[in-house]
């Protein structure tokens, strides 16, 4: 018996050391960027810098590494986000959920229903999460801006009060938590990817394909689809005759508002016009509806003699999900799953699987890419 003892000590000490042999050395890694690394390239990486140690085996064969998890120790601020407040020209730091909260009180209605609230929480952190992954250096000394035609609109828990009735504005606040909390560490992904999850006020009966606003090539995930609307925008503009044949000549400069044709050139499948012409010059709907404010590009012209009236009907670009359309489903009983995959297509709601421990998070393989800056690795067998 007292053998035995002892040979199971032994085993055990060898079982319990030889890890921390390699342990040693990795932990001594330094800090590299790993956010366009993949999951599977790790390995090869640590390999590189450990030399041939993480080559060996821990019996059966396998390598250290084929099992591991990927520890990131969370650095100062990791949870934050900078914000450029532009009226102010002053950045702020803030909690990444509290700037979701912000967004949401800045970009719907809190009198919306609860799912509609969940599914706009769900958009404003995917499209967050793409900005930060894809536009990173547009402000200097900021990750985003409180700037709707830049970035997202954003409103303080102060203004929100400010604005509200008193009597109202303690449950109010509770419906923002609610949403923003019950879509934590979620967000939208098509083939694994966080999406631009691109959204607009109303569309008037069916979405944009993105193609037709922005061009390029198509993207498969933001596609035209029946946004059902019991209450959308509806405009009259007029202009004289004058003011808007100054517009107009802004590109073309021979326009003259008595001689010249205006018809439209083609609509996008969805309705909305793509093109029109002016005299002998085309310019592109989504340009002619900045060029005069207009609230769409879903509209129709009526010339007179002195004056021509422009009358639109939805609100925004059209592309993503409609905050009107994403109320009516969810008055209609859809959850903000079924919002979220009715407006972008063929999409998936993933969830961040992070464990925390202490001070620091573990990603069990972030849709295959650990995502983030400048992470110090570890590894956990």
């Amino acid at each position: 018996m007292k053998n035995f003892i002892i040979f199971f000590l032994i085993v055990m000490i060898i079982c319990f050391a030889t890890p921390n042999l390699f342990l040693k050395d990795i932990m001594a890694i330094e800090s590299f960027d790993i956010s366009t690394i993949s999951f599977f390239e790790l390995p090869e990486i640590l390999k590189n810098k450990l030399g041939n140690n993480l080559d060996q085996s821990i019996g059966g064969g396998d390598s250290i590494y084929d099992n591991m998890q990927i520890e990131v120790n969370k650095l100062e601020n990791k949870d934050k986000i900078k914000l450029l407040l532009k009226e102010e020209n002053k950045v702020i730091e803030l909690n990444f959920d509290d700037y979701i909260k912000g967004v949401l009180i800045g970009e719907m209605p809190v009198d919306y229903e609860l799912e509609a609230l969940k599914a706009q929480a769900l958009v404003a952190r995917s499209y967050s999460l793409y900005k930060l992954e894809n536009s990173s250096s547009i402000h200097e000394n900021a990750d985003m801006c409180d700037d709707i035609n830049c970035c997202q609109c954003y409103k303080t828990k102060e203004y929100a009060f400010a604005s509200w009735d008193d009597e109202e504005e303690l449950e109010k606040w509770l419906k923002v938590e609610e949403a923003v909390n019950a879509t934590n560490n979620q967000y939208i992904a098509y083939e694994g990817e966080v999406i631009a999850a691109f959204f607009h006020a109303n569309s008037a009966g069916n979405t944009e394909d993105v193609k037709f606003v922005w061009g390029g090539d198509e993207i498969p995930y933001l596609k035209s689809v029946i946004s059902f609307e019991n209450d959308f925008d509806q405009e009259t503009k007029a202009f004289n005759k004058d003011d808007f044949e100054k517009l107009i000549c802004e590109k073309n400069n021979n326009y003259d508002y008595e001689n010249d044709v205006i018809k439209v050139v083609n609509n996008t499948p969805s309705g909305r016009v793509e093109a029109i012409q002016f005299g002998d010059v085309i310019i592109k709907a989504t340009e002619l509806r900045k060029l005069l404010g207009l609230k769409s590009t879903n509209f129709k012209f009526d010339k007179r003699e002195n004056e021509i009236e422009f009358t639109t009907i939805g609100y925004g670009h059209g592309v993503g999900m409609s905050q009107v359309g994403a109320n009516q489903m969810a008055l209609d009983g859809k959850s903000y799953e079924e919002i979220i995959k009715h407006y972008y297509t063929d999409v998936e709601i993933l969830k961040a699987e992070m464990i925390a421990e202490k001070n620091r998070v573990v990603y069990n393989g972030f849709h295959k890419k650990v995502k983030g800056r400048i992470y110090e690795i570890n590894t956990c067998f």
